[in-house]
């Protein structure tokens, strides 16, 4: 007698819109049944419902601890063990640090990094005890190759990747695995008003998903740079004099991305996460 193994669970943060959301047709294309967590619950809702079978939703704030854990517990009591947690959720408010609020600073800090830590220390302990999981942190292209404009951003995605690569070297031989992602410039909200670099063109959604599932399939990769082709590139810039390094810049117009953008645009990308930030 055959028996049908049960559908793998995973859960995205920020799983309302943009990547989390291609991230959530992506695997329940695959047979996931997925919980998509958000902040704003009548969004979410809206997005499982129209995800459809599958697909149930949560809310969900990365910088509360104890809604964190409430989730956790929640989806394993009522859907299944998680097999796979993404944490999605981010924000990127750009132009030059000394204009920048401290209080903009801070919800940088507590969602796109402290969030990640937070949770991952929620999902690890089921997994561990397991024995089996993945955890998927979206970092950037600009945590490997920081960019002017967006310092705060670029530190906390630079703070997510040493984390994922500290984090790796502990849980060998567990069962966990861990799986960072770098893309550039992805055209979705975060990135709304703000030309594409000319080297790399638009990323998309579904162009950083299609990179994600693939990683999944392939028990050995950790890090993902989205497009590949750019991975090189970033290495190498990194290893070049800072002078030349900055002359690269210049004429590359790296600047463009968090000190360039539409600035009415922005300015409403700006007060659309702060205000969803506070909310809770």
């Amino acid at each position: 007698m055959s028996t049908i193994a049960p559908q793998p669970v995973a859960v995205i943060t920020g799983g309302a819109r943009g990547i989390g959301r291609q991230l959530a047709t992506d695997l329940l294309a695959r047979g996931y049944r997925v919980v998509i967590g958000d902040l704003d619950q009548a969004v979410t809702d809206a997005t499982a419902a129209e995800l459809g079978a599958g697909a149930s939703a949560v809310r969900l704030d990365v910088t509360d601890r104890t809604n964190l854990a409430a989730v956790v517990a929640q989806v394993e009591a009522t859907v299944g063990p998680i097999a796979l947690w993404i944490n999605n959720a981010g924000i990127m408010p750009t132009g030059p640090f000394r204009d920048q609020k401290m209080d903009v600073a801070r919800a940088i800090i507590d969602i796109n990094y402290a969030g990640v830590v937070e949770g991952t220390a929620a999902v690890l302990p089921g997994m561990l005890e397991r024995r089996a999981g993945t955890i998927v942190n979206l970092a950037s292209a600009t945590g490997i190759k920081p960019l002017a404009g967006v310092a705060v951003y670029s530190g906390t995605k630079a703070a997510v990747i040493a984390f994922t690569q500290s984090l790796r070297r502990e849980l060998r031989g567990t069962g966990v695995r861990l799986i960072v992602v770098s893309p550039n410039l992805v055209r979705t909200a975060l990135g709304a008003g703000i030309t594409p670099p000319r080297l790399t063109g638009v990323i998309t959604a579904p162009m950083v998903s299609a990179a994600i599932m693939a990683a999944l399939d392939r028990p050995r990769r950790f890090s993902i740079v989205v497009p590949g082709r750019l991975a090189p590139v970033l290495r190498l810039s990194n290893a070049l004099p800072i002078r030349l390094r900055d002359w690269v810049d210049d004429h590359a117009g790296s600047d463009e991305v968090g000190l360039g953008g539409d600035p009415a645009v922005r300015e409403q990308y700006l007060i659309g996460v702060l205000g969803k930030a506070k909310k809770g």
